[in-house]
């Protein structure tokens, strides 16, 4: 009996014709079924089969995106209403056609409330709302314009065009260490001071200003569950207020209780500076982060995700620090463990396991809230960076106005992505121009990611006295004269020129570089194809290259071709190729001659 085929493809039952085209408020969960994120879709300006197509899609395709994706492509798509309402040629989604999409490239383009949108800003704004065309057309056949396509590189030279950015120096950084430092270490005497207030069993007595302090900080763990109540709509008199106030106030005293916004910011600029993290990743750093080091028991390592890094295969982000320094991010984290333990209970349950957490100053009216701590946000920690850039150098004024004898320099302005690419230029240039440093601290897979971080003027410097000082090098020995910077007692043979296999002079046969001083250079005889090779033009190097090649042909007859053509045959490609047609045909019968003369070459295997 022959079984009939199971279909067991899933089928998208169509829209009824008669479907309403609004689309409810567009709703994004986590994984224990809270509503997250809420987005009206009414906002978009777009006409309403447009809208109602986009907002599926919108919904459909960003279920899984970060909540920092869902907002940067809602304003894309409200970018894009914007445009559909200038442009008024789009009335209904028949009208929407490959054309309209071009029309939004230029206008883009077009300067907006005296500021010019740049190439990659442009490319950008596009990239965002793609995939939601793409999905809603994929999604409703027949509702756009026939052959309705959004181009892929529509905006030439948006990936590679770079325009130079600033770069914090090594001095800048640790100016800004110093006063994270300082910060840090005063609020943890405070939280310190707090925890053994709250862990009285009774009410402090009464006994001067300290003690009412003390005493308020005592009332407001309990009346707050651990954190400090909000200011507004908590079970306090006025009197209890002016009371508050005449200690230092709620934003004083919430440091006793548990860990501030203000002081957060000092510990994220830490680990930016200590980690070389990037901004957005690190903000996502869960608080089991810290694993001991599998050699050393005195480092620790710092661990975080970064969901762009690898492919199907994420790579951890990782750095260890020895815990014995007083500053070390594994202590730094610690600290930050502790003053954020109070807070837990508050924050939500799919939040609890972030680092970064602090109280919410706002949970009623626009920013309704059900619970009153949790994961700070991006734009929250952008506007505590600049009140911490703001209130320091307000510090440093003061102190440059009491003491003009010893002024102190301003911090620099700075924000969090920037740390990164100033670490990597500061790693660079210690090492004396080393990439591979560079991309050992970012943790890149590959050098051309690096390469578009390191940047800046010490860099820029270090790479023209590099190339000016080859240069040198490289005249110095055509010419064959003495470096002017030459080493008089560089120890046996490091400076006398070695015959290499290929007709040409080795300059350094051994390595004089600061990590192998006295060592034979690794690439000693297989410098041939390296660019910048020089090969005078005369009799005798014509007779060793001669030699040379021949020397190979010979060595062709009994070494295994494979191995052959792996580790010989681009030499004598280039021997035969490129440095033997250089030189005329009637310099063939001296270097005949000559070459009879050489030394016999050692065999190859």
């Amino acid at each position: 009996m022959v079984r009939s085929h199971l279909d067991r493809t899933l089928r998208v039952e169509p829209t009824p014709a008669d479907h309403p085209a609004e689309v409810a408020e567009i709703q994004f969960r986590d994984e224990w079924g809270s509503i997250v994120q809420r987005f009206d879709p009414a906002l978009f300006g777009m006409p309403e089969d447009i809208s109602a197509a986009i907002s599926r899609a919108f919904r459909d395709h960003d279920v899984a995106s970060s909540a920092a994706t869902r907002t940067a492509r809602w304003f894309a798509l409200r970018v894009f209403g914007r445009f559909l309402c200038e442009d008024a040629r789009v009335r209904d989604a028949v009208d929407l056609d490959t054309a309209t999409i071009r029309r939004f490239i230029t206008w883009l383009a077009k300067p907006a409330n005296g500021r010019t949108r740049g190439v990659k800003s442009q490319s950008s704004q596009l990239g965002m709302i793609r995939p939601n065309l793409k999905r809603a057309n994929a999604d409703n056949p027949g509702l756009f314009a026939p052959g309705f396509a959004v181009p892929n590189n529509p905006i030439p030279l948006a990936g590679v065009q770079r325009l130079p950015q600033d770069r914090l120096t090594p001095a800048a950084m640790r100016a800004l260490l110093a006063v994270c430092y300082a910060e840090i270490e005063t609020a943890w005497d405070k939280f310190q001071h707090g925890q053994t207030i709250v862990a009285l069993p009774n009410l402090p007595l009464h006994g001067g200003r300290t003690a009412e302090r003390d005493r308020w900080i005592w009332k407001l763990h309990r009346l707050g569950h651990g954190v400090m109540p909000p200011a507004r709509g908590s079970d306090l008199s006025k009197p209890d207020r002016q009371r508050i106030a005449e200690v230092g106030g709620f934003r004083e005293l919430e440091g006793y209780l548990h860990l501030t916004t203000d002081t957060l910011v000092a510990f994220y600029i830490v680990l930016l500076i200590q980690t070389a993290a990037n901004a957005g990743p690190l903000r996502q750093i869960k608080r089991d982060c810290l694993v001991p080091h599998p050699l050393e028991r005195h480092r620790i390592m710092v661990e975080w995700v970064k969901p762009r890094a690898g492919g199907k295969v994420k790579r951890m982000q990782r750095r260890s620090f020895d815990n014995r320094r007083p500053y070390a991010a594994p202590r730094l984290i610690e600290k930050l463990l502790a003053m954020t333990a109070p807070l837990l209970p508050h924050v939500e349950p799919s939040r609890r396991d972030r680092l970064f957490l602090h109280r919410f100053l706002m949970t009623t009216g626009r920013l309704e809230r059900d619970h009153h701590a949790g994961h700070i946000v991006q734009a929250t920690l952008r506007s505590a960076m600049l009140r911490f850039y703001e209130r320091q150098n307000a510090t440093i004024a003061s102190w440059n106005e009491a003491h003009p004898e010893k002024p102190r320099a301003l911090l620099p302005d700075f924000s969090p992505k920037l740390f990164r690419s100033s670490m990597a230029s500061a790693h660079y240039t210690a090492s004396q121009g080393d990439i591979m440093v560079a991309k050992a601290v970012l943790n890149h897979a590959s050098v051309v990611t690096t390469d578009i971080y390191v940047d800046g003027d010490a860099v820029r410097r270090l790479e023209r006295d590099t190339i000016a000082r080859l240069q040198t090098l490289m005249i110095t020995w055509v010419r064959g004269e003495a470096g002017p910077n030459q080493p008089q007692n560089r120890g046996p043979d490091t400076g006398a020129p070695v015959s290499a296999l290929f007709g040409h002079d080795c300059l350094r046969p051994t390595d004089s570089g600061h990590a192998h001083p006295g060592r034979v250079c690794p690439k000693l005889g297989g410098c041939l194809a390296r660019p910048g090779l020089i090969v005078p033009i005369d009799p005798a190097h014509l007779a060793r290259i001669v030699q040379a090649t021949r020397h190979l042909e010979a060595a062709r007859e009994r070494i295994d071709p494979i191995r052959f053509g792996l580790f010989y045959a681009p030499s004598l490609q280039v021997l035969t190729q490129d440095l033997l047609p250089a030189f005329p045909p009637e310099m063939m019968p001296d270097a005949e001659r000559l070459m009879f003369a050489l030394p016999p070459l050692p065999d190859l295997e």
